[in-house]
């Protein structure tokens, strides 16, 4: 019984490949997803269960900024409905008590593997993107398409996106971080950064998401006022690589693709910035508890109709801004959790020098300008893995695994 046990605990020693295959297949498949990361909870906790003599139980505490969204969906899911549906609603938000409490409590076996979900983050990116456009590849070959082809509206967005069952703001998201953590880390060799930086690029514009390609902007012009001689190289690539790619959407792209990416009006014209009134509305019928998670969808329902917004009320269209988001669900408590986490986790990265996590977080941050990303399963487990991850080695070392700033 013992030989069995001892072998049973050397499996569970192998969990960190299951976090590597979530963390993988992130940008991809939900529902292979979701699999993966419910058997990586499960052996996390059955480690946890084994070596509670040895775990860290306090150390959960220092995982507030992420266990304060646990707290909201609490309090939202169960708010205006009975106990079932109330547990139902609060299916998806478990990710963000039990990650940290598997991670943050054996924080230095996964602060040791930092690099390595990261790593695995940049080469699920690259499949995604490499099936994405193996399926464009074929429709266009099977329809006997010109290559002028490649970049209309039907090879664009979600419509390039749909066959790896993806979303392509959260594509784009997790393909800017994977470009950061090239260019900070010293683990893969310019042969290797320079075409899949390349690659990702290309993707970036295929994708045709504007937050995502003003993220990858906004990091070039960070790099060039932060220049080092090291990073002189990537700096002349990265810059190249986006050029070349608006050169070549200006010549090729369809209308559709040149007024959503290079107009001012496309820009100002967007409904998801009219729609921020309903949910503000929402917000201050109900400023203190907000309306709940059983509720939302169809009093937002009913506001857009009443804005005349009849596309995203037939679509259950959310927020499209994770602020109001939270104010519309969970009401001034919700908007003041969030603003509290997501602030203390950029200024902490930035005291702690942490600058790969400090361009992390404010990539987060001006995503979630434009999207509720912590109200999707991949938006929430993304950012439990690694604001938990962050937190595991900045709150055990000041200099061990730590990157240092360009």
């Amino acid at each position: 019984m013992e030989l069995i046990l001892m072998k049973f605990k050397s499996i569970l020693g192998k969990r960190f490949w299951l976090l590597y295959m979530v963390v993988f297949t992130l940008p991809m498949y939900m529902r292979l997803n979701n699999y993966l990361l419910g058997a990586f909870i499960i052996a996390g906790l059955l480690h946890l269960f084994f070596n509670i003599k040895k775990i860290n139980i306090g150390a959960l505490k220092e995982g507030w900024p992420i266990l304060g969204f646990f707290i909201l969906g609490i309090m939202g899911s169960f708010y205006g409905t009975t106990f079932l549906n109330g547990f139902k609603l609060l299916e998806k938000y478990w990710a963000f008590l039990l990650l940290p409490l598997i991670m943050l409590t054996d924080k230095i076996e996964y602060r040791k593997r930092r690099e390595d979900i990261f790593l695995s983050l940049v080469l699920g990116s690259a499949a995604t993107l490499i099936i994405c456009y193996g399926n464009l590849i074929y429709e266009m070959v099977s329809r006997n398409e010109p290559i002028s082809y490649f970049f209309r509206w039907r090879h664009l967005g979600h419509q390039f996106t749909e066959v790896a069952d993806t979303h392509p703001t959260y594509l784009g998201v997790f393909i800017v971080v994977s470009i950061v953590f090239m260019v900070k880390s010293k683990r893969l060799g310019n042969a290797i950064k320079f075409p899949l930086i390349l690659f990702f690029l290309f993707g970036l514009f295929q994708l045709a998401s504007r937050i995502a390609l003003f993220l990858a902007i906004f990091f070039l012009i960070i790099l060039l006022i932060n220049r080092t001689k090291r990073q002189w190289g990537l700096l002349v690539f990265l810059t190249l690589g986006i050029i070349t790619g608006i050169i070549v959407l200006k010549k090729m792209g369809s209308q559709y693709v040149k007024d959503r990416l290079f107009t001012v009006e496309s820009v100002l014209n967007d409904k998801r910035f009219q729609r921020w009134e309903a949910s503000y509305e929402i917000f201050k019928e109900n400023p203190f508890f907000g309306v709940g998670f059983s509720q939302i969808e169809s009093i937002r329902h009913d506001k857009y109709m009443e804005y005349g917004f009849e596309i995203a009320a037939r679509q259950d269209l959310n927020a499209h801004n994770q602020f109001l988001e939270f104010l519309s669900r969970n009401g001034v408590i919700g908007g003041f959790v969030y603003a509290c986490s997501i602030i203390f986790l950029l200024l902490l990265s930035i005291y702690k020098k942490d600058y790969l996590f400090t361009y992390l977080f404010l990539i987060f941050i001006m995503a979630n300008l434009t999207e509720s990303m912590l109200v999707r399963i991949k938006g929430i487990e993304y950012f439990a893995i690694f604001a938990s991850l962050f937190l595991c080695d900045n709150f055990t070392s000041k200099t061990n695994n730590k990157i240092t700033p360009s």
